[in-house]
């Protein structure tokens, strides 16, 4: 009787290790209630289907040149997987405002896609305390980080494209 005790509680704790092991994978999302450029607030909560993230800043080389994959790759997998870009400037206020520099490098690389803005920078510390740009993050419908990448390499929009495949 002990033995069939000890290996159903084995079997049981194995199986919970699994699932917790499982669920701590994939980091939950944070939260962030920004403004955009238009003026609106937005919640993350309030968010809904797979998301990529990109957190950039308007002096950022390798920003201007993920920016229009990225536009890209939402036209060729937004329908399919329910997939939504969230471009997020991190800019300060020093000197000119945050939205005149951002928009200012939009306009420059041909980009006309709406945009959030974190001048404190209080929601890129959250995603990425260093505050490395390019960053980019797909957060898939449940609400978890399912790819990261902080700061430019070369295959991160092929990395990125890869794992937007794999989503439900």
């Amino acid at each position: 009787m002990k033995k069939k005790t000890i290996s159903s509680f084995s079997l049981i704790l194995f199986y919970f290790l699994i699932s917790v092991t499982a669920t701590n994978a994939a980091p939950k999302a944070p939260g962030f209630a920004l403004v955009n450029n238009r003026g609106s607030y937005v919640l993350r909560s309030k968010l809904k289907g797979n998301l990529i993230i990109s957190f950039w800043a308007s002096y950022c080389k390798p920003c201007k040149k993920e920016m229009p994959v990225m536009v890209n790759i939402e036209k060729k997998y937004g329908k399919l997987k329910d997939l939504k870009l969230i471009f997020i400037n991190v800019d300060t206020n020093k000197g000119k405002p945050a939205k005149e520099k951002a928009d200012a490098m939009l306009k420059e690389i041909g980009i006309k896609h709406d945009y959030l803005m974190d001048p404190y920078q209080r929601t890129v510390i959250k995603y990425n305390p260093e505050i490395k740009v390019p960053a980019t993050f797909l957060i898939n419908k449940k609400g978890y980080i399912v790819f990261k990448e902080l700061g430019y390499h070369k295959d991160t929009m092929k990395k990125l494209e890869k794992a937007i495949k794999k989503l439900k």
